[in-house]
């Protein structure tokens, strides 16, 4: 928008510039023309009385014609009436020099110059005649020096237009960039972004129409997290009470549909919780923040249970941010982690790594339990063994893939089952 401005301004000032410096130009030509012209006239006319008085001499024709610029360059020449000529009378034309003889007073353009008959009565039936020329370098003297003023201004007076241009241009896209930037801060995630309104009125209007849009935007996110929670509080209560009453029943399969029902739910609030377009919204955490807090919250049931665990972050030097939110991370971490309570005996320890190499994060779960018979339909299936529901390593596959990374199953080292998510490290720092 920025350039088109400029670009008209431009083409319509070069337009008025050429409009008015072509014919200022001939005007400009044409005085110094003139000008010369008139000069010469004026040198002829000097010589008049000198030629109008009695017994005129040519010493006295001499003296009068070196007191003009034009005769004392050599530039003019006088026939008496006796037939004597002063001065270069070569120059002279014979057809006009008769003509002028008959008492006609005139001008004639001859070999790129003008030439200047004026016949001066003496006497008479006697007449004189003044032969005055004008080269061409003196019809345009001083031409090309005012040409070259006039395409000097008339270039000063285009750039000033276009510096000027630019200038108002820019007061318009600049409300039209920050407009650009608050939306992106908007798709980024920023929900308090706002865009404020310039002084350019359709613009100012986007402006505020933006804004309305992120404020309404703003209240059905919070209505949707206020259903959502709610959502969560009314299952929740009912589905402990069902739990308490399957146990006590003593029914396994009764539990474990129950627990099935139970993380279904969980995975259900879970995704209603995600952003609809994670990519876009372009979240950033950092994975070995977000890695001590959550083995931090497990100790303590990992201390009631007399499970070891370790918690490594020394490949990550420094942050480690990758983009997901730090509540997702936290979701796929406790399912893996969660996996390893549930499907490993009491006692069995674990560890969690944080690995950062070649512009990848990996975060390592490994366990030193029985391990994953087969891995490869473990992933299939969403299964982590006997009578799982399988959500711990989807809701971890799902982070994997959000983010754009993966999630691998191996036997780790302690002999158990070993999970990593391989995560790419995000573009900005946090």
């Amino acid at each position: 928008m920025r350039r088109r401005i400029v670009l008209v301004v431009l083409a319509t000032t070069s337009l008025v510039v050429v409009a008015f410096a072509v014919p200022l130009g001939g005007l400009v030509r044409s005085a110094a023309r003139d000008r010369a012209i008139a000069a010469a006239e004026r040198d002829v006319t000097s010589i008049g009385p000198a030629l109008a008085l009695p017994n005129v001499t040519s010493d006295l024709v001499t003296a009068a014609m070196d007191g003009t610029d034009t005769g004392n360059s050599g530039r003019m020449a006088v026939w008496l009436p006796d037939g004597t000529v002063v001065g270069d009378g070569a120059q002279a034309d014979e057809a006009s020099l008769r003509l002028a003889l008959s008492g006609r007073n005139f001008s004639v353009e001859r070999n790129g110059g003008v030439e200047i008959y004026s016949p001066v009565a003496t006497g008479v039936d006697s007449t004189a005649v003044v032969f005055a020329r004008v080269p061409s370098e003196l019809l345009d003297e001083g031409v090309a020096t005012a040409w070259l003023a006039l395409a000097g201004v008339a270039v000063v007076l285009v750039l000033a237009a276009v510096v000027i241009a630019d200038r108002l241009a820019r007061s318009v896209t600049r409300d039209a960039t920050e407009l650009s930037a608050t939306a992106r801060a908007l798709a980024a995630g920023q929900g308090d972004a706002r865009a404020d309104p310039g002084p350019t009125p359709e613009l100012a209007d986007a402006a505020r129409a933006l804004n309305l849009l992120a404020d309404r935007i703003e209240e059905l996110r919070t209505a949707e997290r206020e259903r959502v929670a709610d959502l969560s509080h009314r299952l929740r209560t009912p589905l402990t009470a069902l739990r308490l009453d399957a146990e006590a029943a003593g029914d396994a399969s009764l539990v474990a549909d129950v627990e099935r029902l139970e993380g279904a739910i969980s995975e259900l609030i879970r995704s209603a919780r995600r952003p609809l377009h994670s990519g876009m919204v372009g979240s950033v955490c950092d994975l070995v923040s977000v890695a001590r807090e959550r083995t931090d919250f497990w100790s303590a049931l990992a201390e009631d249970d007399g499970r070891d665990w370790t918690l490594d972050v020394d490949g990550a030097n420094g942050p480690c941010p990758v983009p997901l939110s730090a509540g997702e991370v936290a979701a796929a971490l406790d399912a893996l982690v969660g996996n390893v309570f549930a499907h490993t005996p009491e006692g069995t320890p674990y560890a969690v790594r944080v690995e950062v190499a070649d512009g990848t994060a990996r975060l390592v779960v490994e366990d030193a339990g029985p391990g994953i018979a087969d891995p490869g339909d473990a992933l299939d299936r969403g299964v982590t063994g006997a009578g799982s529901t399988g959500l711990g390593l989807d809701i971890a596959r799902q982070a994997a893939e959000v983010a754009g990374g993966s999630i691998a199953i191996d036997r780790s080292s302690r002999g158990g089952a070993e999970v990593s998510l391989e995560l790419p490290l995000a573009r900005h720092r946090i």
